[in-house]
């Protein structure tokens, strides 16, 4: 985990994220060595041959630790390595565009998360209208959006749509 932490960091880019989103270790218990552990690893970033970097460091590190430590490394497999989806630059401007006729304030933002635009970017200009939420906070219990901003978001959304309907490039 700490190997994570320090590759992701010295990749020098605020957009190169990692997460040790699993760990199981074995046998489980407060007062045992682990004999064995399960560990998975989330790396993204909008520059994919940086992410594979960093990946790789990873790889690296943790074979130098079986050495060190003398245990053993069973596997070491990519699940998935997808493609970053950028943005297209046609529906940020409109989704910009649209904000300011509706006198809302915006902020671009990059979303490494695994939304459906990462596959919609494939076959079609692609962008993403978030809404503020409570603190932040996404994918959580603590999750609020107000109705005025819900409001507002559906807004952006239409105006947009109709901004790019207007598009023949789109």
């Amino acid at each position: 985990m700490l190997a994570v932490e320090k590759h992701v960091l010295e990749s020098g880019s605020i957009d190169t994220v990692g997460t040790v989103g699993i760990l199981e270790l074995h046998p489980g218990a407060i007062n045992s060595i682990p004999s064995k552990s399960h560990i998975e690893i989330d790396t993204r970033d909008i520059d994919e041959e940086r992410r594979n970097q960093v990946i790789d460091k990873i790889h690296e590190t943790a074979i130098r630790i079986t050495k060190t430590r003398g245990v053993k490394l069973s596997e070491f497999h990519v699940i998935n390595q997808d493609p970053p989806a950028p943005s297209d630059e046609a529906v940020i401007n409109a989704m910009e565009t649209a904000t300011k006729e509706l006198n809302l304030t915006s902020k671009l933002m990059i979303s490494r998360a695994y939304h459906d635009s990462l596959f919609m970017a494939r076959v079609s200009p692609m962008g993403m209208i978030f809404i503020p939420c409570y603190k932040g906070y996404s994918h959580k219990p603590e999750e609020f959006s107000s109705i005025e901003d819900m409001s507002n978001g559906v807004k952006v959304l239409a105006f947009t749509l109709a901004k790019l309907s207007l598009q023949s490039t789109v």
